[in-house]
């Protein structure tokens, strides 16, 4: 089978299992190995009105690379799937997004074993039925397409969806400073792959309590919203484990 062809059918090449070979305990056969492309994020307006800037994608691009693919942003061990071993950033020439820019994609090359708990993955991967993804990330900085504002630090008067003397306004997403995992989702917020963007640098909980023992307020996004929300009921999840086992613990 030709190299082309490997690739075709998800089987890895030689340079593809030396790079896996990175995150495994032992040389894995080719035939154990089924790999994929996957399109995290790119540079185009998302339908939460925010993108990434291409300095962004090209840090991203370093920070996924060994980072793990889960269901729908729950990250519990059971729900590891795959795992990225090489990302880059991908330039289409004559293609241009809303923002003007040329267009420009993070791509990713993932793996994961084939058995019986991953055939049919696979098959719906092969079919296109598992095909959206979206990504769990930590930027530094979101500013104002319009005025440069951090609208995390400093928020404007400017509002993302509506044109201020012609220029659509947004909100351009800076400076990555984690990737935490890309997950298979059913809606991405980016048309092309998918987003989730988190708080910066802090966790929510650090936000939180760095705002109260300040005595401000706190405004959130309708996205950091909802990963407040995922994030607090990951922990109510947790606690409801741990008393689980200790009622079994005690009997």
């Amino acid at each position: 089978m030709g190299e082309k062809e490997k690739a075709a059918s998800g089987v890895p090449t030689a340079e593809e299992l030396a790079l896996i070979g990175r995150y495994t305990r032992r040389e894995l056969a080719p035939e154990e190995v089924y790999t994929f492309p996957v399109l995290l994020c790119d540079n185009e307006i998302d339908r939460e009105g925010e993108r990434f800037s291409i300095p962004a994608l090209e840090k991203l691009a370093d920070l996924f690379v060994g980072k793990t693919g889960i269901f729908d942003h729950e990250a519990k061990g059971r729900n590891q799937t795959a795992r990225i071993y090489r990302c880059q950033v991908v330039r289409e020439e004559g293609r241009r997004t809303a923002a003007g820019e040329v267009y420009h994609a993070l791509r990713a090359e993932a793996y994961m074993l084939r058995g019986p708990g991953t055939e049919e993955l696979i098959r719906e991967i092969d079919g296109g039925i598992k095909k959206e993804v979206s990504v769990g990330c930590a930027v530094a900085a979101a500013r104002c397409s319009i005025c440069g504002a951090d609208r995390r630090k400093a928020p404007c008067s400017h509002r993302p969806g509506e044109r201020y003397e012609g220029k659509l306004c947004h909100v351009i997403l800076e400076e990555p400073t984690d990737a935490y995992e890309w997950s298979f989702v059913a809606i991405p917020a980016q048309p092309g792959a998918g987003v989730t963007k988190g708080f910066g640098a802090e966790s929510p909980a650090l936000a939180l309590e760095k705002a109260a023992s300040l005595g401000e307020g706190v405004s959130l996004s309708a996205i950091e919203a909802r990963e407040l929300a995922r994030w607090a009921g990951e922990l109510q999840a947790a606690a409801e484990e741990a008393a689980l086992a200790e009622i079994v613990y005690a009997n």
